[in-house]
């Protein structure tokens, strides 16, 4: 007797998710190919093939012949529709004990990847990545679209205070002049300057590079 075929779930990332649907808002394709995905996704044609394309088609929104379910995508972008489209994607997708086994997926993904591996037998990588595409269908929150985060320069704040880095003797011999110079004005109140240097430096910069940022500002700014 054959063994029973285990059932299979959409494995779909969140971030092909996200950025079709933002492409999707923009035009919705009449077909969706390897080479369309590949281009939106950054990704390799054959991956957007292997991993991309068939969890589209089990979820409704590419047809078996690879056009584009229309009435589904313009529901999908919609935002004032969005939560009910993913309502319906999930009573369609799974079935009812993992629905009411587990009423709060986002703080029980555990319990959910236990679920998804007694169900198909798959490994812990194939499992977690169900989880997470359950749990976007769960949660049905448009507010969760993943921002683009521009990448962060790494820097280095170095204060420094000019009266501070003088000689002691120069300091003092500095202070007695303008003393000496200021006729009728108290000491206690004579104005003093501190300027304070801020640096961004580069995350590739050379410690040598650094060395010599410094160096140079030793050099014009205390005359050494």
């Amino acid at each position: 007797m054959a063994e029973e075929k285990k059932p299979s779930y959409p494995m779909l990332p969140a971030a092909a998710w996200w950025k079709l649907r933002d492409k999707f808002k923009q035009s919705i394709p009449g077909v969706v190919t390897d080479n369309y995905l590949a281009t939106t996704l950054n990704t390799q044609a054959r991956s957007a093939r292997v991993n991309i394309l068939p969890h589209l088609k089990t979820i409704g929104l590419v047809e078996e012949d690879g056009k584009t379910n229309q009435e589904l995508a313009r529901a999908w972008r919609d935002d004032a529709q969005y939560t009910e489209v993913c309502k319906n994607l999930k009573e369609k997708l799974y079935p009812d004990d993992l629905i009411a086994a587990v009423l709060n997926p986002s703080e029980e993904r555990s319990a959910v990847e236990r679920w998804f591996g007694n169900k198909t037998g798959t490994g812990a990588s194939a499992v977690s990545k169900m989880a997470a595409f359950y749990i976007i269908l769960s949660e049905a929150d448009v507010s969760k679209q993943m921002e683009k985060k521009a990448p962060k320069e790494k820097s280095v704040r170095k204060q420094m205070s000019i009266p501070q880095k003088m000689g002691t003797k120069d300091a003092e011999a500095k202070q007695k002049d303008v003393e000496t110079k200021s006729i009728g004005v108290p000491q206690a109140i004579l104005p003093t300057m501190h300027i304070n240097l801020e640096i961004h430096i580069s995350s590739d910069a050379t410690p040598d590079q650094i060395d010599k940022i410094f160096e140079s500002m030793a050099k014009h700014i205390y005359r050494k």
